[in-house]
Order: C-alpha cells, then sequence, then structure tokens
C-alpha cells in the first residue's frame, strides 16, 4: 500500500483465523502478563491494605451469609459446616466477577492504549483475568488455613479443583469477551453489570449448597447458570463431605461455557476496529 504521494505504507493487521490472531496472541503472551500486573498495581496503589483487599472483601461477605443464616432456621449446606463451604464458594464467585467486571470494560478502560499502538486486544480481557486470578491465588491461602482450622483434609478430589477455576475462568473470558466488544458500543452495559452481578450471587450456590437449599421442582431451571457446575465442583474437591456435580450438570456448564467462548472470540473480533474506533 502506498499514500498517493508514492510513500509506501505498511499496514498492520490481525492475524487471520476466522479474524482471530491465535499464534499473535501466544508471541504476544508476555504482554498479557505485564498488563495483568499493571492492573494489579493500579488496582492496590494508594490503598492503606493493599492486596489485603483480596481477602477482605470475599470474607465480608461469608460474615454476611454466616449471620444471615444463623438466624433463619434452615440449613444451606446440609451437613456440611458453614464457614468453609461458603468461603469456598464465595471465592470462586469473587474471581468470576472480578474478572468479568475488569474485562467487560478493558476496551474502553484503555482506550488512550488501544487507539495509539497496535497489539492483539484479546490481551487486554485475558490480562484482566488474570489480574483477577492474582486475588483468588491470594483468598486460596485463607482457604487453606480455614480448612486446616476446621480439621478438614482434602482426599484425592483435590486434584481436580484447577480443572473447576479453568472452567470458571474459560468462562468468564467467554462472557467478558461479549462485554468488552458491546461495552465500547453502548456504555449502557457497565450500570447493568454490577447489578447482574450481584443477582447472579444469590442465584448461584454461593452462599448455600444445591441439595441444601434449591427445591428440586426449580433445579432444572437453576441449573442452566454455568457457574453451579465449578462452585460446586471446587467445593467437592476441597470439602470432605460434599458431594460431587453430576456429570449431565457439568457437561451442561461446559458446552455453554464453550459456545461463549467460541462465539465470543469471534464477536469480538469483528467488532474490535468499530469499537477502537468509537472510544
Amino acid at each position: 500500500m502506498t499514500t498517493p504521494h508514492g510513500v509506501p505504507v505498511h499496514e498492520i493487521r490481525a492475524g487471520m483465523l476466522g479474524r482471530i490472531g491465535l499464534s499473535e496472541l501466544w508471541d504476544n503472551r508476555h504482554l498479557a502478563v505485564l498488563l495483568a500486573w499493571r492492573n494489579i498495581r493500579v488496582r492496590y496503589k494508594q490503598t492503606v491494605l493493599g492486596v489485603a483487599w483480596a481477602l477482605l472483601v470475599p470474607v465480608a461477605y461469608t460474615l454476611i451469609f454466616l449471620m444471615f443464616f444463623q438466624l433463619a432456621p434452615i440449613a444451606p449446606t446440609g451437613s456440611l459446616p458453614l464457614a468453609p463451604t461458603v468461603f469456598t464458594g464465595m471465592i470462586l464467585w469473587q474471581f468470576f466477577s472480578r474478572a468479568l467486571a475488569d474485562a467487560g470494560t478493558s476496551l474502553s478502560a484503555n482506550a488512550n492504549l488501544i487507539t495509539k499502538v497496535y497489539f492483539p486486544r484479546l490481551l487486554l480481557p485475558i490480562s484482566a483475568i488474570l489480574a483477577a486470578l492474582a486475588d483468588l491465588l491470594v483468598s486460596s491461602v485463607l482457604l487453606v488455613i480455614l480448612l486446616v482450622w476446621y480439621g478438614m483434609l482434602p482426599g484425592w478430589q483435590v486434584m481436580t479443583a484447577p480443572l473447576w477455576v479453568l472452567l470458571a475462568l474459560a468462562l468468564s473470558l467467554g462472557s467478558s469477551l461479549w462485554l468488552a466488544a458491546m461495552d465500547g458500543l453502548y456504555r449502557d452495559l457497565r450500570h447493568a453489570v454490577p447489578l447482574l452481578l450481584q443477582l447472579g450471587m444469590f442465584v448461584s450456590p454461593v452462599g448455600y449448597t444445591t441439595a441444601g437449599l434449591v427445591p428440586g421442582r426449580w433445579r432444572w431451571l437453576y441449573e442452566l447458570n454455568p457457574m453451579v457446575a465449578p462452585i460446586e465442583g471446587l467445593r467437592w474437591a476441597l470439602i470432605p463431605g460434599a458431594p460431587p456435580p453430576a456429570i449431565a450438570l457439568i457437561a451442561q456448564s461446559f458446552a455453554i461455557t464453550l459456545v461463549l467462548l467460541i462465539l465470543g472470540t469471534v464477536f469480538f473480533s469483528r467488532t474490535e476496529q468499530t469499537v477502537v474506533d468509537r472510544v
């Protein structure tokens, strides 16, 4: 390509696999780590407690659930101990919530960056999710202490714990790709997402277990929520005596996640240039 004056111009385009540059993403993987580290530093910059906020938020929500269920005449977790059961669900939900909120606004939040230099735009939501994963790792330290306090030694199922986190990570990435692309076009979503996440926490097995609280006649509707399987799966992996999620539930969650991830990636790649022009 040349200008009207005959000066050659090199046009940079994203790699092509249905407009998805997978090899380009891999080549720039170090940039995703740098952006994630930047997100972490910015998040806790000029805070007194710093990274301790990664612990305080799930702890606060867990205490709220504990106080509520102490007053309510129900057993939300069945025979399982309330505190570690709720906290296990809470840290995975907080990871999903943080990842979705930050990755869903990653394009518009980095408008100054994406309009000045080229790099694969998919790295922005990916880096936001990696930053949220760092918070999950910090919270997991407190979960280990809580399990030791209650004398709960996980069995062989603990080896599956990374798989449930990976499923939640893929679900957050697939969902955030849709949100990030649409947020660059319609800013209404950034106001709706926090409300939806708050509601989602109550329709997901965060403060309760499926067997402990969900009526059988509503189980089919409740299990359409793809976060049910990873939360219940992580509990099964870490809490002795917790029932495993049904195979059908796992398959359904995996299928929904896969569809969101594939279609979200295609939608993001097709709208990214429009978004960059409008932010």
